[in-house]
């Protein structure tokens, strides 16, 4: 059920929802060091005054990647483009009928993982380039973002497999943003990202990821937010060809 919980010190107002989201994660080398993974995601949510998190359309993306590894610790991944098609977090029955707003994204990251004895920490830097037929009249807007995220995980063996760790995940993603489609907008915070959730091996190259995800995302008006209670289901097939040939 959504619900809303009005602070009147700050005349704000926090829209609380229950979400959904499903991502499915495609990838194979091309050399030792070069790899290309395709996101296929769809997110869902719930109807203003129902429970289920798979009322409605909150989002669809197919989202392609080169990543390079410049070391084990450090790797570059470019996104040559990304399609989205997104739909507001949901404040009334009626939300559910607006369109989508479809998106082109390009994006650059960085990602340095540390492995220590007990755990593994990251960092993840990315910049994107995004733009938005805001006004659904073919009209597309640009801007940029900025988002951060730090990650720790720790593997766990002989929980199910001596050999196949069960991984412990927490970590935290926030987002600035900046540029044409925004500069009217009250807010350059985006929204923070924190979640928990654990990652396993089920059969070999085919890894399932489970999260509880809270996202904090502030409206455009700069003042009221959004609050969603998502859970996140991940299952990625690696090395999806290249397990096949015989050498």
């Amino acid at each position: 059920m959504l619900f809303c919980v009005t602070l009147h010190g700050n005349a704000q107002t926090t829209y609380n929802h229950r979400v959904f989201w499903g991502r499915a994660v495609l990838a194979d080398r091309i050399t030792d060091k070069l790899k290309w993974e395709v996101y296929l995601q769809k997110r869902t949510q719930n109807i203003p005054g129902e429970k289920s998190p798979f009322g409605g359309p909150h989002f669809f993306s197919a989202w392609t990647w080169l990543n390079y590894s410049f070391s084990k610790s450090l790797k570059l991944s470019v996104s040559p483009l990304g399609y989205f098609d997104s739909n507001i977090f949901f404040t009334s029955p009626q939300d559910a009928d607006l369109p989508g707003v479809k998106e082109f994204r390009w994006t650059v990251r960085l990602e340095q993982e540390q492995k220590f004895k007990w755990l593994n920490y990251s960092n993840r830097y990315s910049v994107e380039y995004r733009t938005r037929d805001l006004s659904n009249k073919g009209i597309y807007q640009p801007n940029w973002r900025i988002r951060y995220q730090a990650k720790l995980e720790k593997p766990v063996l002989n929980l199910l497999s001596k050999t196949k760790p069960v991984s412990f995940i927490l970590g935290d993603e926030v987002f600035i943003q900046f540029g044409k489609a925004v500069k009217a907008n009250a807010n350059i915070f985006d929204q923070n990202r924190i979640y928990a959730g654990v990652s396993y091996e089920v059969i070999k190259n085919i890894k399932t990821t489970v999260s509880y995800l809270n996202i904090r995302q502030q409206r455009i008006n700069g003042k009221d937010f959004d609050n969603a209670h998502v859970l996140w289901v991940v299952v990625a097939f690696d090395n999806l060809f290249s397990q096949f040939k015989h050498s």
